[in-house]
């Protein structure tokens, strides 16, 4: 009776093990998932992923494999990953990714390395720096090089991938996402994350990824596949800009020597002359132009020799810096002289000579005494937006 006990109360056992995995399995966790507007704007979340990104997210070798952490039934992968995600940056780790399985269940969950070996940076869009990217950027780190800050995922994923243990190093409940789906069908489980693509000196190309896994069985599962939407940006170090293209980070005007400007020209810029231009930078293309000095403006749109513009008192150098004159009647709208399209204003003698207002004017200016005529100009329409 005893041994016949024994071998009952075994296969009670057997059967819960095979329902279960293990006795004491893992339970599925959830990441964060984002709900705050501005920061799901700000990334654009919410595209087509079908862009595979094998290969630059995660090494080709680590999909549909079925070595992890819980030795060969939960398939696992490496990547830089934003642990953080904010409106203008995140906080990027080396982090393993691994496709977890019990119960009948299937999700994915994420690592550290518990030997402190993986490497975190923050990084922030360009013009943004400090905690949690919330600084508006100044100054120039022109010391960072992220190919040496972050880890080479692609090319040293044997020697980054953890096998220490199912519950060793789990950090899944501390990672934002910006979705996930946990057990959908049984047999798949996803999340979208903030991914590094590729590293620069002073720069990562980054988008949104999903992660699938699937699971074959309770105990087979594996990452499928990782797809981008095709949306990428640069994130670059303080003092940095993307540049035109988005495909690397450029010196910003905080950082910029002349030869840095002089190597990133606006398209239709060249033969520019330090003793008579002054480089401005052009932050929607990513790169410098310049204008003249001095009041002057451009003898053309093929020729960028800076010239005095004909015109007299009704002369001024637009916005695109070419030299332009006002028709009678008209007068100049900004201090800068860019653009002339407001009338003329008709003012009396008295106005003429104390001010718009007259002798009752409250400054009782006395305009008449000015010898400086933009003094003069300024003193009769002081009181216009009075």
């Amino acid at each position: 009776m005893e041994r016949f006990f024994c071998k009952k109360f075994f296969i009670i056992i057997c059967g819960i093990c095979a329902t279960t995995g293990a006795l004491g399995a893992k339970s599925p966790k959830d990441p964060i998932t984002i709900t705050d507007s501005a920061i799901i704007n700000s990334w654009g979340f919410g595209g087509n992923y079908t862009q595979s990104v094998a290969g630059k997210f995660m090494h080709n070798d680590l999909l549909n494999q079925r070595k992890g952490a819980c030795g060969t039934d939960e398939g696992a992968g490496v990547a830089i990953i934003a642990r953080q995600i904010w409106e203008h940056g995140g906080y990027f780790c080396t982090t393993q990714i691994q496709s977890a399985n019990a119960g009948g269940k299937s999700w994915i969950e994420f690592y550290k390395n518990t030997d402190n070996l993986y490497k975190c940076e923050t990084i922030c869009m360009p013009g943004w720096t400090g905690v949690q990217c919330k600084t508006r950027s100044t100054g120039c780190d022109d010391t960072t090089d992220y190919t040496n800050n972050l880890d080479d995922v692609i090319n040293n994923y044997k020697t980054l991938l953890k096998s220490d243990g199912c519950e060793t190093g789990i950090i899944t409940t501390e990672v934002d996402v910006f979705r996930h789906v946990t057990n959908s069908e049984n047999t798949h489980s996803n999340a979208h994350v903030l991914g590094v693509l590729e590293r620069k000196t002073h720069g990562v190309k980054v988008g949104i990824i999903q992660i699938n896994a699937n699971r074959k069985n309770n105990h087979n599962s594996y990452i499928a596949d990782v797809y981008s939407d095709g949306l990428t940006r640069m994130l670059c170090a303080n003092g940095y800009v993307a540049n035109s293209n988005q495909t690397d980070c450029i010196p910003g005007p905080s950082c910029a020597t002349e030869q840095d400007k002089l190597n990133n020209l606006c398209s239709g810029f060249s033969n520019y002359n330090s003793s008579e231009h002054s480089f401005k930078y052009n932050s929607a293309q990513g790169c410098y132009y310049f204008r003249c000095q001095n009041g002057k403006g451009f003898k053309s749109e093929i020729d960028k020799t800076c010239v005095e513009c004909d015109g007299g008192v009704l002369a001024y150098v637009d916005e695109n810096g070419y030299c332009k004159k006002c028709v009678k009647g008209k007068y100049f709208t900004n201090s800068d002289k860019t653009s002339c399209n407001r009338d003329t204003q008709a003012y009396n003698q008295t106005e003429m000579r104390y001010g718009v207002g007259g002798e009752s004017s409250p400054i009782n200016a006395q305009c008449w005494l000015k010898t400086d005529n933009t003094e003069y100009k300024e003193c009769i329409q002081s009181q216009l937006n009075k």
